[in-house]
């Protein structure tokens, strides 16, 4: 039996697998059981025209039902509306939390009533009108313990069309690497910290007066079918809701004697007080508790609607934990709510899995073209993401072995998931470990650069040019502290050992300068000695004698050999460097 067109039309055929999955058993699926209101009109009737399509096999003797061809689409709506920590509406309010779910929602409306977030208007027919949805979230604690039910109305900002609608967008969030500075810093000093959240951030900031946006009314709350909402803030879901509401972040900041920093725009530096923002959420350092408090009452009554939650404890799913070691502070770095998440999805959980001492093997993860296919067992892209989360945060350990496999995200085979799951083995037998940082009282900024030179070479296809890229690896440390590290092919084909080196070498170097001008931005401000500056030592560890001779030619010496990379990898102020401050250790 033939599909009908209506089926056909959901999305692309993907013609080639179209017999990949032969059999589904949509009883248990709960597939075609629920509402689809929260999805597009197109993709509904996608849903009920399949829904008609699917037939009993009265042969099958558990009595289910059978499909010969199914739209990948379908089964991809299916994976993102199952998830008990992002549920839809509908799910929301069928599930065992439908109260919570609900009072949620009743205080997202209230909020945003409050602060005048729109006007009732009535339904003109000129009027382009964006609908809207609820977004739940059940957010978590780090050990992964149920934190706070969160509710969010939010525009389809979709349907937004760019130049008329909306016109920029960008607003950026803070590095890490600032972070840990920060924290780095802040340890040594003994500086008291602080946490603070802003309830309903997008909506503090206002639209412009030739912006008219209009709404459906909310989900579930509906009074009148004839009247719409009419923005008068940056509601959640419009595109350029995360710029407005930067800028008005920005400015209120600024109103307190916080300057703006020039190596992170998400950093905001005081004559006593520094504050990082990430989106809606700010950690706050400084010498005196007083100080932070000053500016957190000043915020509030200038009409920003923060929230101070307790020192900084927790940022972004990471533990933070500091402990009192001598004349300086130990902070431990550690994410066990998402190391176990990873170690369940990967299906690790039952005793019949043995943790393993490393998470690679000691070659490296090939292309593996003609391998077996992927099994399919868990979600590759999905587990990539976490891993990349947690190795740039708190487990360095992992960089290597991840950046291995997030290479193959689109097209696993069976041998790339096997690297996955070792992964997740030594992450269970790694469960409660973190990233552990000790400040030394030496200022000192230290970068290790290394590279593995073609490393690929032997391993793939001889005539594919990517086998012959090397791989760039190094490790920033300030104060004895790491604070960036990278696991990374090169972009370009070294044609050596020592151009390999070098270009490592050169990538150290671009990210290493922001974080020593970063440090010396922030001495002041935390305490450090008024002779900071002309103290604080600049090393790069460099084993190759080769790269390390180059970069030390002073003036510069190019031949026909070298040219070619010296011109695109070294600037002029990263050689004066080089020439005053690198060793050979």
């Amino acid at each position: 039996m033939m599909p009908p067109a209506a089926v056909a039309n959901v999305g692309t055929r993907y013609a080639a697998k179209k017999d990949t999955v032969k059999r589904a058993y949509i009883n248990e699926l709960a597939l075609l059981s629920e509402e689809w209101d929260d999805v597009s009109s197109d993709i509904a009737k996608g849903i009920s025209a399949f829904s008609a399509y699917v037939q009993p096999d009265l042969s099958d003797e558990l009595g289910s039902y059978t499909v010969t061809d199914m739209q990948p689409h379908i089964l991809q709506a299916k994976a993102n509306k199952h998830d008990a920590d992002n549920p839809t509406y509908t799910q929301a309010m069928k599930s065992p939390n439908a109260d919570k779910w609900y009072e949620a929602a009743q205080i997202e409306l209230k909020t945003l009533e409050d602060i005048n977030a729109w006007s009732l208007v009535k339904r003109e027919p000129w009027m382009k009108i964006l609908p809207m949805t609820w977004a739940f979230k059940l957010k978590r604690f780090p050990d992964g313990l149920a934190k706070k039910f969160k509710a969010r109305f939010c525009v389809r900002g979709d349907r937004q069309i760019e130049g008329i609608d909306f016109f920029e967008t960008w607003a950026p969030v803070v590095q890490w690497t600032t972070v840990r500075a920060m924290m780095i810093l802040a340890a040594k000093q003994k500086m008291f910290t602080a946490q603070a959240d802003i309830t309903a951030a997008f909506v503090h900031a206002p639209l412009a007066e030739n912006e008219h946006i209009y709404v459906e009314q909310p989900k579930g709350f509906v009074t009148d079918k004839n009247l719409v909402l009419k923005l008068n803030r940056s509601v959640y879901g419009i595109r350029q809701a995360p710029r407005n509401f930067f800028q008005y972040l920005v400015k209120k900041l600024e109103s307190e004697g916080l300057k703006q920093s020039e190596h992170d725009p998400c950093l905001f530096i005081g004559p006593q007080t520094i504050v990082i923002c990430y989106v809606d959420d700010l950690l706050f350092f400084s010498k005196s508790e007083n100080d932070i408090d000053k500016i957190i009452t000043n915020l509030h009554s200038n009409g920003v609607q923060i929230r101070k939650e307790g020192s900084a404890e927790g940022f972004l799913g990471v533990d933070v934990q500091r402990v009192s070691k001598g004349p300086v502070q130990q902070i431990k770095l550690t994410q066990h709510g998402l190391t176990k998440r990873v170690v369940e999805a990967l299906g690790l959980c039952s005793n019949y899995s043995n943790a393993i001492s490393t998470p690679a093997e000691n070659a490296p993860l090939p292309k593996d073209v003609n391998g077996a296919p992927a099994a399919g067992n868990f979600n590759y892209a999905a587990v990539v993401g976490m891993l990349l989360y947690l190795s740039g945060h708190s487990r360095p350990d992992i960089a290597f072995a991840v950046h291995q496999c997030a290479r193959y995200t689109f097209n696993p085979t069976r041998r790339h998931e096997l690297a996955l799951i070792r992964i997740g083995r030594y992450l269970k037998g790694t469960m409660e470990r973190g990233m552990i940082m000790t400040p030394t009282l030496d200022p000192r900024v230290d970068c290790y650069p290394d590279a593995d030179f073609a490393g690929l070479y032997g391993h793939e296809d001889v005539q594919d040019p990517h086998c012959a890229r090397s791989r760039t690896g190094y490790i920033i440390l300030a104060f004895g502290c790491p604070v960036l590290w990278k696991s990374k092919l090169q972009t370009e084909i070294a044609l050596s050992t020592m151009e390999a080196e070098y270009v490592a070498m050169s990538q150290a170097c671009k990210d290493l300068f922001p974080v020593v001008d970063l440090i010396r931005d922030l001495s002041k401000t935390v305490g450090l000695p008024n002779d900071f500056k002309a103290k604080l030592h600049i090393k790069i560890h460099e084993d190759n004698v080769g790269a390390l001779t180059l970069g030390k030619l002073e003036p510069r010496r190019m031949t026909p050999r070298s040219k070619h990379y010296m011109l695109s990898n070294i600037t002029g102020s990263e050689r004066k460097l080089l020439t005053l401050q690198t060793a050979l250790s």
